[in-house]
């Protein structure tokens, strides 16, 4: 069963991934272009349109999908305005390995989570690894989710959440 936090933690992924590619997208470009890849710019279509499309259609209430919204951007931005307190912390437990060697996907999925662990502490620590570990067997493999567990209990011992 997908849940919403679910969407938008994949969607907040694709929406760091766009913006790691193409520097010249505003983070609402990169989050509509993570909403629906087909979704062109001149689309009459809203973000808020295009966010109720990929929820779950039991939970694609106007409420829901404001909520949801306002997330998928607080995880964005956040996840990018505290770029250096979360690439230091990964820094610090990274064992033989530096920022600059992981793959794009590990280390986007890796500040993703870190950022939730470290400045949303009305989250469930435990749910936020394992949305992490999930995302990471999607688009990447069974051996990268390992890696982002490591990395990820070992921020989350050092914070004790």
């Amino acid at each position: 069963m997908t849940t919403v936090r679910r969407v938008i933690r994949e969607k907040a992924f694709q929406s760091l991934f766009q913006l790691s590619t193409h520097e010249e997208l505003t983070i609402d470009q990169a989050i509509r272009l993570a909403l629906e890849s087909t979704l062109s710019f001149d689309d009459m279509r809203t973000i808020e349109e295009a966010m109720k499309e990929v929820l779950p259609e039991e939970k694609n209430t106007q409420q829901i999908v404001q909520d949801a919204l306002h997330y998928l951007r607080k995880l964005v931005v956040g996840a990018r305005e505290n770029s250096e307190v979360i690439d230091e912390t990964i820094t610090r437990h990274l064992k033989n390995w530096s920022l600059s060697r992981l793959e794009r996907t590990n280390l986007l999925l890796l500040r993703l989570a870190t950022y939730e662990l470290l400045f949303e502490e009305e989250m469930d620590k435990r749910i936020v690894m394992n949305e992490a570990i999930e995302l990471a067997k999607t688009f990447n493999d069974e051996q990268a989710s390992k890696f982002i567990n490591g990395v990820l209990q070992s921020i989350a011992d050092e914070n004790k959440v």
